[in-house]
């Protein structure tokens, strides 16, 4: 990317004039997409062709091309399409239809594209992009505990969802891939544009995901018994890990509520009944990533094969049922969407600190610019700031979400016309910035790594308080699951689905505040990953999964000469994921932490620094509201993030340390241009929600715009003062 070229306007990507020559296949990196013998970041932008009229169609995908994606990505939804069992439309009777008139206009421009066929889509479209005969076919539904059908409310219309596990949803599934295979085939790389293919949409259950809620399906059900099965080899060892008595594979049934509660401390542990609940809640987990990976067996079935596969997660994704690291077993990348307003800086940066951790390629498949009308409004500078604050903590690419307006839709860059807002330019200039410092090719250095143990969240969503609407509630108000769990001790020695995330948050808090970098990793992340860390801080109760804590014991041991240090706490388990007495070993050097107050976290923290000051970012803030993250390519620091997430207005004077502290920077701010001096400290104007992207030249002076303050409007577009 970047440069002008005939048909572009100044400051953004060239068009892509022909397609690299077919020489290899597309293949995923670890900053982007290699496509032929070029690489290329994951930046896309929406559209949906169905939704506009076909001479909107060019002039909205030539405002692709000037924003500097180069990347078009479309739902192919079933609903629209199949306009009777078996019969597709694809344009002979509706010209808006034609899909594969639009990926030829697509390539005549030189943009790639991103399909993502479903068969779940949402798109706000009722039934979420779902043919009406089949979510109201009886076989094809959810069941609920009483084996009634499990009713989605979102907007526009509510509607009884489809089960993962129906074989005959599968087989209706597979038939619709078919009609999209006839049409796009011929278009997959090298022989056209296609280079991305995202496999279902947002598998959380249609947000229908709380842990007894769905599904009981009768092929659920089935499911299940092959799943213990498999894991537990007979009914009767199936029968010991669950404590109750099973008389034939026929007898297992899913646990239909979390019953285990105690009313008085004299009453016996109920722990050692967990197995057959967190069994239930891992099952769940593994039946979306069955139904992925059929799905993504299908397409390649029917020919749309041989292209990077997609997922992408909704809000609230730490404690939905799902494990993002093995649906990366499964597909190439999963990503997260992202829908925020300004005041939810820190949902934003938990769940970039997540996605950064676990994923092998940080991306949002939807960047939400704008929203549909019946979410919280959100304001262009909200999408924006959230977009920067993503990129700020790791993010690597992002498909804006909707680059050009349609229906049930508002705040789009583009209009429904093709024609550009005001607002474009805001976009053009990050995507130009990102695009100039090759950012998706830069690294954020993350010595610590804070352990999310996959355990310990399938007992919080085992234990919630909130009830079936709580999956949909969560992400709107920006709360995890942990936070509505019982407070049961269920005879440990306190409420382990409420402390886990307590030890976690404080010590993200304390890292924060003494400038340490760090990510939050998936516990069912491979040991490899782990690699990339110094540090980890992992939370440990009474009892855990034996794999991850010898993967832990691993990381830890020094053979090589190159084994981190374990920070674990308040307990050493002695019980194992079955509920089993199991005897632990204790990672090497590691130091066991209690950890009952803020000011615990902090104190280790300082005590980690003391002996590994490292650790640390090298700049830091005067101001405790300031927040900053630094990105480097192989020896340079390259690209600052300066945020204020506080609705103050802060002067904070920045100053390096450590191994900047005779660093002189040359500082360009990418949104405004204006430039400025580090020469060991300088004061930054930030007015409350603001954020500031600044590029980093080592050892040069910045002559007559030189200054030692920097202001900044809300939006990041600042302005030098001084």
């Amino acid at each position: 990317m970047g440069g002008e070229s005939a048909g572009t306007r100044p400051g953004t990507t060239r068009a892509l004039s022909s397609l690299p020559p077919p020489t290899t296949m597309v293949a995923l990196t670890s900053s982007g997409l290699r496509v032929g013998d070029r690489e290329i970041p994951f930046l896309a932008g929406a559209v949906h062709y169905f939704r506009l009229e076909r001479d909107a169609w060019e002039p909205a995908l030539r405002e692709i091309l000037h924003l500097g994606l180069p990347i078009v990505e479309t739902y192919v939804p079933w609903q629209t399409h199949e306009i009777g069992p078996g019969n597709f439309d694809f344009g002979r009777v509706d010209p808006r239809k034609d899909l594969r008139a639009f990926i030829e206009l697509a390539k005549s421009l030189g943009l790639f594209v991103f399909l993502r066929p479903g068969p779940h889509i949402n798109a706000e479209m009722t039934y979420f992009g779902l043919p009406e005969r089949i979510v109201f076919d009886k076989a094809c539904q959810a069941r609920s505990p009483n084996q009634g059908p499990v009713v989605q409310g979102f907007p526009p219309r509510m509607f009884p969802v489809p089960s993962y596990a129906s074989e005959t949803f599968r087989d209706e599934v597979e038939r619709w891939f078919e009609a999209v295979a006839e049409e796009a085939r011929d278009y997959i790389y090298p022989k056209g544009p296609v280079i991305l293919l995202q496999v279902d949409n947002e598998g959380a259950y249609y947000f229908r995901d709380n842990t007894y809620e769905q599904d009981y399906h009768p092929d659920a059900v089935e499911l299940l018994r092959d799943w213990l099965l498999e894991k537990y080899e007979t009914v009767e060892g199936i029968s010991a890990a669950h404590r109750m008595t099973y008389e034939s594979r026929e007898a297992i049934e899913p646990p239909v509520r979390f019953d285990l509660h105690r009313d008085t401390d004299d009453e016996p542990a109920t722990w050692s009944k967990l197995t057959r609940h967190l069994d239930w809640s891992a099952f769940r987990e593994d039946m979306i990533t069955d139904a992925i990976r059929d799905m993504k067996g299908m397409l390649d079935r029917v020919g749309l094969t041989g292209l990077p596969t997609v997922h992408n997660l909704p809000l609230g994704e730490i404690s939905a049922p799902m494990s993002l690291p093995d649906l990366e077993e499964v597909l190439d990348v999963v990503g997260l969407d992202y829908y925020h307003a300004r005041r939810e800086h820190r949902v934003v940066k938990r769940r970039t600190l997540y996605l950064a951790g676990s994923s092998r390629l940080p991306i949002a498949p939807e960047m939400g610019i704008g929203a549909p009308p019946w979410f919280t409004p959100l304001a262009h500078e909200d999408s924006l700031y959230t977009a920067m604050v993503a990129y700020a903590y790791g993010l690597r690419g992002m498909n804006l979400y909707m680059a050009v307006d349609r229906d049930r839709w508002y705040g789009a860059p583009i209009d429904a016309r093709g024609n550009p807002r005001v607002e474009s330019g805001a976009w053009k200039r990050l995507i130009h910035a990102l695009d100039s410092v090759q950012f998706h090719k830069l690294k954020r250095r993350t010595p610590v790594g804070l352990v999310l143990p996959r355990e310990y969240v399938r007992l919080s969503r085992a234990t919630h308080l909130l009830g079936v609407r709580w999956g949909v509630a969560r992400g709107a108000i920006g709360l995890r699951r942990v936070e509505a769990s019982s407070n049961d001790s269920l005879g440990f020695e306190g409420p382990i689905q409420l402390l886990w995330w307590k030890f976690v948050a404080r010590f993200a808090e304390a890292l924060t505040h003494a400038g340490v970098p760090y990510v939050l990793v998936d516990g069912d992340v491979h040991e490899a990953r782990w690699r990339s860390h110094r540090v980890l801080i992992v939370p440990s109760f009474e009892f855990a999964s034996r794999e991850r804590w010898k993967a832990l014991t691993q990381f830890a041991a020094d053979g090589d000469g190159h084994g981190g240090r374990v920070i674990f706490g308040p307990a050493m388990p002695t019980l194992d994921e079955l509920m089993q007495p199991r005897l632990f070993e204790v990672p090497r050097d590691a130091k066991k932490v209690l950890i009952d107050t803020d000011e615990d976290a902090v104190r280790i923290v300082q005590e980690l620094l003391a002996t590994e000051p490292e650790l640390a970012l090298g700049i830091h803030a005067t101001h405790p509201g300031i927040e900053l993250t630094l990105h480097e390519d192989d020896s340079n620091p390259r690209v600052l993030f300066v945020m204020n997430p506080t609705t103050d207005h802060i002067v904070a004077t920045l100053m390096t340390s450590g191994r900047f502290t005779d660093a002189r920077w040359s500082i360009e701010d990418m949104m405004s241009g204006e430039r400025f001096v580090l020469d060991g400290q300088v004061m930054i104007d930030m007015p409350g929600a603001s954020i500031r992207m600044l590029r980093i030249t080592l050892g040069t002076s910045v002559g007559t715009n030189e200054s030692t303050l920097l202001s900044a409007s809300p939006n990041g577009e600042g302005r030098l003062a001084g």
